[in-house]
């Protein structure tokens, strides 16, 4: 004869604290000088301001902008681009005829913006001819370094995880020297 089986106590899972900014809170506020000078530099590059606001986990400011679609291009240190994912993007956009998923940037050199998590979004705008690209714009470059880093583990097998480490690694030791060579003058 079969013993029953021991009914299982559920977990009462701990109730979270409420945190960061509220709804009012994340467009409530006079931006500070520095995202004034990165909605300038926007417009400067043939970009348009669409909002500046504080992201409600952390309060940390950024800016909503239309990026001109050639003055974006991907960090060159990710994973490398995947066709038939492009051409699926690509059709699915097609299909809906919109663009509802903005990519992140931060301000590179000369005008341009990097992208450390739109590569294949950015990709399917082009094929389809797309003339701009919504972004979320962080004014702090080392924030695509730590959206890489996270990214690293959607990697699809280890060669592309180890090409990525090894991309990153490269551009955070060429950094680190650059602000070396900085600080000397």
């Amino acid at each position: 004869m079969a013993e029953p089986k021991l009914a299982r106590k559920k977990r009462i899972k701990k109730a979270v604290d409420p945190r960061g900014l509220t709804a009012k809170q994340v467009g409530g506020a006079e931006p500070p000088a520095a995202i004034g000078r990165l909605g300038e530099r926007i417009v400067d590059d043939g970009g348009s301001v669409l909002a500046s606001y504080r992201e409600p986990l952390g309060g940390q400011w950024q800016v909503l902008a239309a990026l001109p679609i050639d003055r974006v291009e991907p960090t060159p240190y990710q994973r490398d681009l995947s066709e038939p994912h492009v051409a699926r993007l690509a059709s699915a956009m097609d299909r809906l005829g919109r663009f509802m998923d903005p990519v992140i940037a931060v301000p590179a050199a000369d005008g341009m913006y990097w992208t450390p998590n739109g590569n294949h979004r950015l990709a399917a705008l082009k094929t389809l001819g797309a003339r701009a690209v919504v972004a979320l714009v962080v004014p702090e470059p080392e924030v695509a370094h730590r959206i890489l880093v996270l990214n690293t583990e959607k990697s699809h097998n280890v060669r592309e995880r180890a090409l990525e480490v090894i991309r990153l690694a490269e551009a955070l030791a060429s950094l680190d020297r650059s602000e070396e060579h900085t600080s000397e003058l």
